[in-house]
């Protein structure tokens, strides 16, 4: 009976989950992905008036040959709605932001209004009817939300660029663009390529939107100021292969630091030297996957940062290079403030309260790290070398943030990442998205 109960529950959680993200098609019949079916959104309603609409990325078909390489998934609509539970993703939906998310099915940057041909057929690149229908669908609810948030990351976030015109002319209008930022040194590497390249094929119908230069419709200062857009994040890291034409490394580092200076808010490391491998190599993709987000790099995670920036509390900019000396000691300074050694206890609890011990032992706190001491510790639920999958860190304020991959349940093989939240002194919780009976969580004593 016990079983049967849990089986009911879960049942009856997942059926919730489904209905609360409700998958919709767009309207225009000429909204359609690449293989001529209707595109589709996923939309789930928060209990706030703010609204956030997500682009995500996948490449682009700058020729024949590249679209026929592509996934046909890639040239198909979404049948499920989509699951906000990664990265940036998840800290909206606990903000309670209504949440929108574009499937990108047309292989085109979102930009794109034309047909191809393609192997003797007409194949449809509809990428930007497809945003203006699902803008035009939710129209009145933005026109009138307390905010609106465009993110988009690699290809979604040049889509954003495109659509800057359409996307300015709400009021409270914000955006965050992961992986696609032209400074004005990469501005110099893509207007070359385009003098010496022909890209007809994929934006033979923007060009006279984009006053016949593709560049100026990526996102920029240029032209999200252009277009009334001034509240920016940005992620441009140095070492992402999509600026790997830009020779002069420390011009790009100061045109970078002057757009992420200019906007007091944005994230850019060496991800090249820290080998800070994201969807690509190095640093491509940061802020949707919880492992890359969560991390604290330097100074703080790119998830502190991005909340500092959603909360409008200040100190929203992660920049580890041209650093003055005194900037460079303050980090050193703060990094080293709960250094030391220290006890935990590990928890599971159940969703109807039942809360058990599973694991305890020692672990380290080093330079803004936690490193587990494997020998003195214990899990009664799996192999205590789970805690050698730790990357957890903590910032100066004492939060921490990270994931460990774990077995909770006694004798079943299971494995899963759960990603912990919390202070230091206080329960520091943690959640899987492949677990939604249980959750975790940690108790760090002196």
């Amino acid at each position: 009976m016990k079983y049967f109960c849990l089986i009911i529950f879960f049942l009856i959680f997942n059926l919730n989950s489904i209905l609360a993200n409700e998958l919709k098609f767009t309207k225009n019949p000429d909204a359609i992905c690449n293989n001529g079916e209707q595109a589709t959104y996923t939309i789930k309603k928060g209990k706030s008036n703010k609204w956030a609409i997500v682009l995500p990325g996948g490449g682009i078909a700058r020729d024949p040959e590249e679209y026929r390489s592509r996934p046909e998934g890639m040239k198909s609509p979404e049948l499920k709605p989509h699951y906000f539970g990664q990265g940036i993703e998840k800290d909206l939906e606990d903000k309670n932001y209504n949440l929108v998310f574009i499937p990108y099915c047309s292989s085109d940057l979102y930009q794109s209004n034309h047909m191809n041909l393609i192997d003797g057929k007409e194949v449809p690149f509809k990428g930007r009817v497809i945003v203006n229908d699902v803008i035009d669908q939710l129209d009145e609810q933005l026109r009138n939300a307390d905010e609106v948030m465009f993110l988009g990351f690699s290809a979604g976030a040049i889509g954003i660029g495109f659509h800057a015109e359409r996307i300015g002319k709400y009021n409270n209008v914000r955006v965050l663009v992961d992986s696609f930022w032209v400074d004005d040194e990469t501005r110099k590497s893509y207007e070359n390529f385009e003098k010496n390249n022909d890209r007809s094929f994929t934006y033979k119908s923007s060009m006279k939107a984009c006053n016949n230069s593709w560049v100026s419709c990526y996102p920029s200062r240029d032209n999200f100021e252009n277009n009334n857009i001034k509240d920016v994040f940005f992620i441009w890291n140095i070492g992402d292969k999509y600026a790997a034409d830009v020779k002069d490394k420390l011009a790009l580092k100061k045109a970078i630091k002057k757009d992420l200076e200019f906007y007091n808010a944005g994230f850019s490391i060496e991800a090249d030297k820290r080998k800070i491998s994201g969807f690509e190599d190095w640093g491509h993709v940061l802020a949707w996957d919880n492992k890359t987000y969560t991390k604290n790099y330097f100074d703080m995670s790119l998830q502190e940062a991005v909340n500092n920036w959603i909360d409008r509390k200040g100190n929203a900019v992660v920049v580890d290079y041209l650093l003055s000396d005194e900037k460079k000691a303050e980090i050193i300074k703060k990094s080293k403030l709960f250094d030391g050694e220290y006890k935990f206890k590990l928890h599971r609890v159940s969703e109807d309260g039942k809360n058990k011990k599973i694991g305890n032992g020692k672990l380290e706190i080093k330079n803004g790290q936690v490193i587990f001491f494997i020998k003195p510790s214990k899990l009664k639920t799996g192999s205590k070398e789970h805690y050698e999958t730790a990357e957890i860190n903590i910032n100066p304020n004492g939060e921490l943030n990270g994931s460990i991959k774990l077995d909770i349940l006694s004798g079943k093989d299971r494995s899963e990442i759960y990603y912990f939240n919390g202070m230091l002194d206080d329960k520091i919780w943690g959640t899987s998205p492949d677990e939604s009976f249980f959750k975790v969580y940690l108790q760090i004593k002196k």
